[in-house]
């Protein structure tokens, strides 16, 4: 069979659905074809970085789709690779519309944020933001890393002084989840984010209003990077 490559998700849609999509891709570019036997699960989970249960919910989606079958005793086979180029297609542009806009309104709101929050921020709140950086987060497949993502983020609204931003940020959490999951994926991009992380609270420990606006900003280029990319 042709051997799977190690791939990383490129647009965000729920886990199970990443691991459709890349399947599919691989289906389309000819890597995997008719007759082939898929790996393992917990082989197809340590090549697409994501848990057993999230491989299982794949395969039943590939199955009720007819693309695989699997055999008890000898394992999940591809029986059909159907017309998939359309709504792949489809599926992968919306996506990348629906993560830019997503990606626009963090740039809008986030940076002057964190801004505000150099700006305003009590004893306590500073002491809150330090506590969540110090804290480790639950690598994946084990835990959800994007869980600490969100409380960092929200306390930095909080300590902004304005409780509108902390309303935007709750009202858009399921979207703005979807911008989390997949550059929190692997333990160097979340390294990569905790860097920044505390970059953005030096900055508005320090007062400087200008410097967190920032380095806000830069961080949310660090993660647009990482929800675009190819590699």
């Amino acid at each position: 069979m042709n051997k799977m490559t190690s791939a990383q998700p490129n647009d965000q849609l729920k886990i199970y659905e990443q691991v459709v999509l890349r399947i599919e891709e691989m289906l389309h570019k000819g890597t995997l074809t008719v007759g082939d036997r898929l790996p393992p699960e917990r082989d197809l989970a340590t090549t697409f970085q994501v848990s057993r249960s999230s491989i299982r919910e794949a395969i039943r989606s590939l199955q009720e789709k007819g693309i695989v079958e699997s055999k008890r005793g000898n394992g999940t086979f591809i029986v059909n690779t159907g017309d998939i180029l359309e709504p792949l297609a489809e599926a992968v542009t919306e996506q990348r519309i629906y993560l830019l806009q997503i990606m626009e309104f963090r740039q809008a709101i986030e940076p002057p944020m964190a801004g505000l929050a150099a700006k305003n921020a009590t004893k306590e709140q500073l002491q809150a933001i330090a506590a969540i950086i110090d804290e480790k987060a639950p690598e994946p497949p084990k835990g959800n890393p994007w869980e600490k993502d969100i409380r960092f983020h929200t306390a930095i609204a909080k300590a902004s002084g304005n409780p509108l931003f902390e309303q935007a940020l709750f009202n858009a959490s399921t979207a703005l989840e979807e911008t989390r999951q997949a550059p929190l994926q692997s333990p160097e991009r979340m390294a990569a984010s905790c860097a920044m992380h505390k970059e953005i609270f030096n900055a508005i420990a320090a007062g400087n209003e200008s410097l967190a606006t920032e380095t806000m900003h830069r961080h949310l280029e660090q993660v647009h990077g990482m929800l675009f990319s190819e590699k």
